[in-house]
């Protein structure tokens, strides 16, 4: 199972090379989109991040918290 912390690792990772994929574009629309991804992505590319994350249990259908009943 994926651990929270592999999960924060790859989000961080694909952002940070999506941003430098869509910089080496001559169209500066593109640098619009990158703008767009490192604002989603602004709390994790902190380089001294200190905060927690949090992350909510999976309460639906087949989970520990599912009763079968509708």
């Amino acid at each position: 199972m994926v651990t929270l912390k592999q999960t924060v690792r790859n989000s961080t990772s694909w952002a940070k090379n999506r941003i430098h994929t869509i910089c080496k574009s001559d169209d500066p629309l593109d640098y619009l989109n990158a703008y767009s991804v490192a604002q989603e992505f602004l709390e994790w590319l902190e380089p001294d991040m200190q905060e927690d994350v949090y992350s909510l249990a999976y309460i639906g259908e087949g989970s520990e918290y599912d009763d079968g009943e509708i």
